[in-house]
């Protein structure tokens, strides 16, 4: 008899970035074994992705999103997500080189948390413990357990 692995938490992120979307993946290895990161590259391939899950499959237990993305940017797919009473309990993080109060206050509207981007790769594991952070309290001690 096979013991079968815990299911990996899904984390979806969103960026037009390749750079920040490896950085950001390559955070979430470092930081535990049970984590899978979605990357997509814009907006509307987000609500595709949304929309293709079923009551059967995993939902993503955060996601993440640039605000400045081609096609539909990240405050507008926040928008739609908040209105998909699948995913309307989803935390989401608007994540982005902005600092503007406009755009928190926004993302705070929505319900969202905003974390602006680091300047460097050295800050990603402080930031990568910010994401998680805004997960249930469950998933936090579950991906946590990983770690030590």
């Amino acid at each position: 008899m096979t013991k079968a692995l815990p299911p990996k938490h899904i984390v979806l992120y969103a960026d037009d970035d390749p750079d920040d979307l490896q950085l950001v993946t390559e955070s979430f290895e470092k930081y535990s074994t049970n984590v899978e990161v979605v990357t997509l590259n814009h907006g509307e391939e987000v609500l595709s992705y949304l929309g293709q899950i079923s009551s059967l499959d995993p939902s993503p237990c955060l996601i993440i999103l640039d605000i400045n993305m081609p096609m539909m940017n990240g405050k507008e797919v926040l928008v739609n997500i908040r209105n998909m009473e699948q995913f309307n309990d989803v935390p989401v993080i608007l994540f982005t080189t902005s600092s503007v109060h406009v755009d928190s206050a926004f993302a705070k509207k929505y319900n969202a948390g905003f974390i602006t981007k680091p300047l460097n790769s050295s800050q990603m594991a402080k930031i990568t413990n910010e994401f998680i952070e805004h997960c249930s309290e469950e998933i936090k001690k579950n991906i946590r357990r990983q770690v030590n």
